[in-house]
C-alpha cells in the first residue's frame, strides 16, 4: 500500500468512526436533551395550575354575580332580552311596538342569533335603550338601529320609531 492509499483509508476510517460515534452516543444524548427540555416546559406549565384554578373560580363567582345583577336566569335569552326591554320601556316612557322571532345563522362552529324589535318614543329614550342593551346588559351587539319619523294623519301627531337588530354570537 502506498502512502496515499493509507491516508485515504485513514480519512475514510476517521469519518466512519465519527458517523458510528454519532449514532451510538451523540444521537442518544441529543434525544435525551430534547426530552428533558420538553419535560421541563411541561413542568413549568403545570406548576401554576393551582393559581390558574383559583383565578377561574374567581371568574366564575364574578360571572355569577353579573348574572344575578342583570337578573339573567335559566330562562331563554329571548325572554331575558324582552324583560330588559320592557323594564327600560316602563322607566323611560317608550313603547315596544314589535318583537320578532330570532333569526339564526350558523357559520362553521358559531351560531349567530339576530333579534329584531321596534320601539317608539323620544330620541334620547331609544338611544338610551341601545346603550342599555349593548353596554350595560351585554346582550350582544347592536347590528342595526334605524330611526323612522312617523306622522299620524288622523290627529296630526308625529312619533319616532327605532328598529333594532341585536346580534349575539355563540
Amino acid at each position: 500500500m502506498t502512502i496515499q492509499q493509507k491516508n485515504k483509508v485513514l480519512v475514510l476510517g476517521f469519518l466512519g468512526m465519527l458517523v458510528l460515534g454519532y449514532f451510538l452516543a451523540i444521537s442518544e444524548t441529543v434525544a435525551l436533551k430534547n426530552n428533558y427540555t420538553r419535560l421541563k416546559n411541561s413542568e413549568r406549565l403545570n406548576a401554576n395550575i393551582p393559581q390558574r384554578l383559583k383565578a377561574l373560580e374567581q371568574k366564575e363567582v364574578h360571572y355569577d354575580s353579573l348574572l344575578k345583577h342583570y337578573q339573567i336566569t335559566e330562562t331563554s335569552l329571548q325572554n331575558n332580552l324582552l324583560q330588559t326591554i320592557d323594564r327600560y320601556a316602563k322607566d323611560h316612557t317608550i313603547k315596544v311596538l314589535s318583537f320578532k322571532e330570532p333569526h339564526t345563522f350558523q357559520e362553521k362552529d358559531k351560531n349567530t342569533y339576530s333579534y329584531a324589535f321596534s320601539v317608539s318614543g323620544d330620541f334620547a329614550g331609544i338611544l338610551g335603550l341601545a346603550y342599555q342593551l349593548e353596554q350595560r346588559s351585554k346582550f350582544g351587539m347592536i347590528a342595526s338601529l334605524d330611526f323612522e319619523k312617523k306622522t299620524n294623519y288622523r290627529n296630526g301627531s308625529k312619533s319616532l320609531e327605532g328598529h333594532f337588530i341585536l346580534q349575539l354570537v355563540q
